[in-house]
């Protein structure tokens, strides 16, 4: 256990700082689910916070195994956010690694611990870290912001369908923000450009404006 901490360590995990990764867990039928969830190293363990009317929330419930991928590519975040409308899906494995992850981390999951409002809390035991090939990578504020635009995103269409119009609109304006600066720093065709066109396009279908 104590070296699988350090690797989460070099990986970037930090006590108590939530990272975004895409974690992916076992639906009823066996099929998988996989979605962009913030993780928090708490101790020897990770918490998981999904909202309690997530599919995510339902399979975590039944216990069992998940993982937790990470990843730097905004599209991973975009598709696995909005699975309705995105028809490219990326693929998992058998062994629950996402396709195109930079690294893939086997947990425990342990049953929910205690509730946070709308969201539950569970505590996951890594049992298991795979890394993929390792290159020094830079830090690109496109690349961070279009994560950041999706992040976002997903919280617009759930306060859209719960009808709190203003509390989606302040997150529309956020993604504004978002979009101007990867269309400042990003070029034409890239990655990053691809998802704040693909936000553009499905926000207003949510019949929200800001």
């Amino acid at each position: 256990m104590s070296d699988l901490i350090g690797t989460l360590a070099k990986m970037g995990f930090t006590q108590g700082a939530v990272v975004e990764t895409i974690l992916v867990t076992v639906n009823s039928d066996g099929s998988f689910n996989a979605a962009p969830m913030g993780v928090r190293l708490m101790g020897r363990h990770l918490g998981l916070s999904p909202y309690r009317t997530s599919a995510t929330y339902a399979n975590l419930m039944r216990g069992g195994r998940a993982s937790i991928n990470t990843t730097l590519d905004p599209l991973l975040f975009l598709a696995t956010a909005f699975k309705d409308e995105i028809e490219d899906q990326p693929h998992v494995e058998p062994d629950m690694r996402l396709m195109g992850a930079d690294s893939t981390i086997i947990v425990e999951v342990k049953q929910e611990s205690s509730t946070l409002g709308e969201r539950g809390l569970f505590t996951a035991t890594p049992v298991k870290i795979t890394v993929g090939e390792a290159y020094p990578t830079v830090f690109s504020r496109g690349r961070n912001q279009a994560v950041e635009a999706v992040i976002h995103a997903t919280r617009v269409k759930a306060f859209s369908e719960q009808g709190r119009r203003g509390e989606a609109e302040a997150l529309i304006r956020k993604i504004d923000e978002c979009t101007a600066t990867v269309r400042r720093v990003s070029p034409q065709g890239s990655p990053e450009h691809a998802v704040v066109d693909k936000l553009e396009d499905m926000i207003p279908s949510w019949r929200v404006t800001a």
